[in-house]
């Protein structure tokens, strides 16, 4: 490498090599061939790029030292500025650490962790018949701000008396239900034709321990996660969930006939429990909490009915791409860039197991970057071993 196409930093660590009398070491063979690397590098002109999970540990600093220029054709070599007699050493502690080298030009890096490539977003499959993980449609844009009513105007006083009763009637049929019930439900009001709405109670069933977690989904017939191999330091299990839905959604005059309660102010509930054949237990999911920071990890039964069969949202300044780990491809999406709309997510991750039709995420909330990209890829690595 020529003096002019140093930094001032390289150069002045050359000259002190110079000064010292210390020879220049090519590492790059031994350094490979102990990792079981071999000797070459993903060539450059590579259309897709090639990226290795960082370790648990970072590798050495003195490894920080490489010169990683990979420019085609150009057949340079990485030197580590030490003397001869230390490299062995710095390669046992390289080896001990578990580590690699890193390469910072561009998005490619290589590492101790697995493999993965970035490749452009294309839909996936989801069922063996033909459902499919794709984009919505159309992006998800901010709704212009609404004009809110002055406190003594009719309008907001009645949907304030709405939200009341609504509110209400919700937390009465919590109570008149056993555990393990669930029912669909409809407000009106007597005094007035106005267009009713139609309520599903169906609360999610919450534990705090994998094992309680597992024996409910066996239960249930419900998708199971895996606990994941890989787990960021200080993150712990905080809750499961696993989320019933129902099968077949009543009409409202399906309703007549049901329970009644009188809610006062002229509304009124009607309800009735609906019957166990018609709840199925669709998704689950684990929380993993450190802090503010939530990593959670989702499986969901799909199915081929539905068009696409999981529609992913996103907004004009989400970024959405493929990416590749041993063969398998999932699709990885990020909105750390936008500001307008909470799309419940910093970064999510999405693939599938068509043969069983379940679609598996990872997704990470944050309010500032403390996980990284690479950090929640290898927690879905390590879940598809």
């Amino acid at each position: 490498m020529g003096k002019s196409e140093l930094t001032s930093e390289e150069q002045f660590l050359k000259d002190g090599d110079r000064s010292a009398n210390l020879i220049p070491v090519d590492v790059h063979g031994p350094v490979m061939k102990a990792l079981g690397l071999g000797g070459t590098l993903p060539a450059a002109e590579e259309q897709t790029a090639l990226q290795t999970l960082p370790p648990n540990e970072g590798a050495s600093n003195v490894m920080r030292r490489l010169e990683t220029e990979a420019a085609a054709g150009r057949g340079r070599r990485r030197f580590l500025r030490i003397p001869v007699q230390g490299w062995v050493a710095a390669l046992l502690v390289l080896v001990l650490l578990g580590g690699g080298y890193t390469q910072y030009s561009g998005e490619v890096r290589q590492g101790a962790g697995a493999q993965y490539k970035v490749l452009p977003y294309k839909p996936l499959p989801a069922t063996t018949s033909g459902g499919m993980i794709e984009k919505a449609i159309e992006p998800l844009i901010p709704l212009p701000p609404e004009v809110q009513p002055s406190t003594e105007d009719e309008i907001y006083k009645e949907n304030k008396l709405y939200n009341m009763k609504y509110s209400k009637g919700y937390n009465d049929i919590e109570t008149l239900l056993l555990p393990g019930e669930y029912a669909t439900y409809v407000i009106t009001r007597e005094d007035r034709k106005e267009e009713s709405h139609l309520g599903l109670y169906c609360p999610p069933i919450i534990v705090k321990d994998y094992s309680t977690y597992k024996t409910s989904v066996e239960k249930h017939n419900a998708p199971i996660v895996k606990q994941p191999g890989y787990m960021p330091e200080g993150y712990a299990l905080d809750e499961a969930a696993i989320r019933p839905s129902f099968i077949k959604v009543p009409d409202e005059e399906q309703l007549e006939g049901g329970s009644v309660r009188d809610l006062g102010d002229n509304f009124r509930l009607t309800w009735r429990v609906e019957k166990a054949e018609n709840i199925a237990y669709r998704s689950s999911s684990l929380v993993y909490k450190k802090g503010k920071v939530q990593v959670r990890i989702g499986a969901s039964r799909v199915d081929d009915k539905d068009k696409p069969a999981y529609p992913l949202s996103w907004t004009k300044t989400t970024k959405v791409e493929n990416i590749e780990i041993g063969g398998k491809q999932l699709i990885y999406l990020e909105n750390s860039s936008n500001k307008e709309i909470d799309m419940g997510y910093t970064y999510n991750l999405v693939w599938s197991d068509p043969e069983a039709q379940i679609v598996y995420n990872v997704s990470v909330r944050q309010e500032k970057s403390e996980l990284t990209k690479d950090e929640v890829i290898r927690i879905a690595a390590s879940m598809m071993h």
